[in-house]
């Protein structure tokens, strides 16, 4: 670039744009191509890199005209930084792409999955939805890497269930909305006298769940069942019941009718822990406020002071809110059933 067109550029206010496009591009290139090596597996098989380029279309199992497609993709990974190139061929060379990889760290791989379908989906489709008068569904969001995701605040849910669970004696646990199991699993190790019903609405969570519990050891503790909630028939015979980072899965209107029916499942004193992002400023909180507010059988993110008044309105006392998180709008929400 000459000095008269850097100039003119500069001259018409366009120099910045053109620079912030440029990183807008490179940042979700990144988040892309990370997406995309998780998602497929091959960023797994750089990570003991370096991996020559033939070896590599060999392990993929793809045919040798694909070299070509192959060796592009990975130039990509290397333009944006996650991998690099050398002359025995290529590895995982970014810290952001080696943490992703950690297994302790699969909830924010997960996160970084779902940003790059399901939020890039409802962000970009959403004006052309709303022309056309038409929701988003369940069934375009991908469960397990949902149920993988939301377990980024396990420690705070967890530290929210140590408050409520106690170390010992019979103890019934009901979790509405289990997905993967984990917290089940948590609860069951801190009492081995807990025992609980996992209820998911989505038969692909479910899945995961079951699984799990069979590979946890807790078929005979834990049973996981399909199905919604609301056509449960109540028994007052659990000591918590949970909703975790699942309210918003249940329209604004619907939820005091909810709350009234989850309540019937709890014995005298017993009590509801509800965990949830609310309203806040966000980006993650205003991508799942507009997924709740356009998916269809959903609602938006609820407000703090507004849940509180719709689990008092539901028949809960001693109703109590705790920001969860700092920095985030995230919340925790314990009422108990009266006697």
């Amino acid at each position: 670039m000459n000095l008269r067109t850097l100039l003119t550029l500069a001259q018409n206010h366009q120099l910045t744009a053109f620079r912030a496009a440029g990183k807008a591009a490179s940042d979700f290139h990144r988040v892309a191509f990370l997406a995309a090596g998780l998602r497929s597996g091959w960023l797994r098989c750089l990570a003991d890199g370096p991996v020559p380029l033939p070896a590599l279309l060999a392990e993929l199992q793809l045919a040798p005209e694909q070299r070509e497609g192959l060796e592009t993709w990975l130039e990509v990974g290397v333009a944006v930084g996650e991998l690099r190139r050398g002359p025995d061929g290529y590895a995982v060379g970014g810290r952001q792409a080696r943490q992703l990889l950690d297994p302790r760290n699969d909830a924010a791989a997960a996160f970084i999955e779902e940003t790059a379908s399901l939020h890039h989906a409802l962000i970009t489709a959403t004006p052309e939805r709303l022309a056309a008068g038409r929701r988003f569904t369940l069934a375009e969001q991908d469960a397990r890497v949902v149920a993988r995701s939301s377990r980024l605040v396990e420690l705070f849910i967890c530290e929210a269930l140590a408050g409520l669970i106690p170390a010992r004696g019979g103890f019934r646990l009901l979790e509405i909305g289990c997905g993967a199991g984990a917290y089940i699993r948590w609860a069951c190790q801190r009492n081995p006298d807990l025992t609980a019903v996992g209820v998911e609405l989505q038969e692909t969570a479910a899945a995961l769940a079951r699984g799990n519990m069979a590979q946890w050891g807790l078929n005979d503790r834990v049973t996981v069942e399909v199905g919604d909630i609301r056509r449960r028939t109540p028994d007052a015979t659990f000591d918590l019941a949970t909703l975790h980072q699942n309210i918003y899965y249940f329209p604004v209107a619907e939820r005091p009718a909810l709350l009234r029916h989850v309540r019937g499942f709890l014995k005298p004193g017993g009590r509801l822990l509800l965990t949830t992002l609310c309203r806040g400023r966000s980006s993650a909180a205003a991508v799942l406020d507009l997924w709740g507010a356009l998916t269809a059988g959903c609602g938006r993110l609820p407000e703090p002071d507004e849940l509180v008044g719709q689990l008092e309105a539901a028949g809960f006392v001693h109703v109590k809110a705790a920001r969860s998180l700092p920095g985030e709008s995230f919340y925790t929400f314990v009422g108990m059933q009266p006697g």
